[in-house]
């Protein structure tokens, strides 16, 4: 083996000292990306969207929240969803909500964009740099099975009107005269029960949502959880009310004669409001 060549008497010292500092660092920085990559752990973000609205269901009065989820370095999974409604102008009220129902919103051959929801369970795994978009139906748990009761209640004496007067569309005129007053009175009774338990109102308000998820490492399983949240800020106008009961009444009427008449696809939609003033936030 031939020695190594010499350095020329002349060579300057500070350029071997230079060359060894530079060949040094590149070293640390290779090991130091090396490193991070073995230890690499997942990291979500999520971000509510300004597609936001109430909806009133036959389970209960339902915020649905549009979110974007995004994990970065490797892929996340949710463990747990929780939801927060927060009234801040006037008297400050907190609402502890329940995501119910977990889906997406699709386009539809006629050009629509409807929502399929196809879990109640929060476990979802989202993959790394591959924004995912859902939306959660978040419940006012402590007010739906009331509302649940009022709906059942109602389906309940649609039975028993129809079993009692069946057919409908062959009534006398006397029998139609002797059934009206008790329609009315069942549709008027179910709308003002059901709007006891809706807890909109006029005022500021504020969405949270909060995710939680296993932070997995790259290649070691890491134990503890981690949390992400986001929020949105909107104004509940002085008319929902109003509006919702219109449109609950519109709803209860035609499915009381879609019943009777066996026209069931002649339901209407639930009654919905859409808030305004909305703005996403950046937390």
């Amino acid at each position: 083996m031939n020695p190594p060549t010499p350095l020329p008497p002349d060579f300057p010292t500070w350029m071997l000292y230079s060359a060894f500092y530079a060949s040094l660092c590149l070293t640390i920085l290779v090991v130091f990306e090396i490193l991070s990559r073995i230890f690499r752990k997942s990291n979500l973000e999520i971000a509510l969207t300004r597609e936001v609205f109430f909806r009133l269901l036959e389970s209960g009065e339902s915020i649905y929240a549009n979110v974007v989820l995004v994990a970065h370095n490797i892929g996340a999974l949710i463990t747990g969803i929780d939801a927060e409604l927060i009234k801040m102008n006037g008297a400050t009220k907190q609402f502890e909500l329940k995501v119910t129902e977990i889906g997406e919103k699709y386009r539809a051959p006629d050009g629509t964009y409807p929502f399929a929801f196809h879990s109640t369970s929060p476990l979802t795994f989202v993959p790394v740099n591959s924004p995912q978009r859902q939306v959660y139906i978040c419940e006012h748990e402590s007010y739906a099975e009331r509302t649940r009761q009022e709906f059942k209640g109602f389906q309940q004496r649609l039975y028993e009107i129809k079993e009692k007067y069946f057919p409908f569309q062959e009534l006398d005129q006397n029998i139609k005269e002797e059934v009206e007053p008790e329609i009315l009175a069942l549709i008027s009774n179910t709308c003002t029960n059901i709007m006891d338990q809706i807890q909109i109102e006029s005022g500021e308000y504020t969405l949270k949502i909060k995710v939680k998820y296993r932070q997995k490492g790259k290649l070691f399983n890491l134990p503890h959880i981690k949390e992400a949240e986001s929020s949105i800020q909107f104004t509940v106008t002085e008319f929902a009310r109003e509006s919702i009961r219109y449109t609950l009444m519109d709803y209860l009427e035609k499915k009381f004669v879609a019943f009777m008449t066996n026209r069931l696809d002649l339901i209407p939609p639930m009654p919905e409001y859409l808030p305004s003033n909305i703005i996403e936030t950046d937390s």
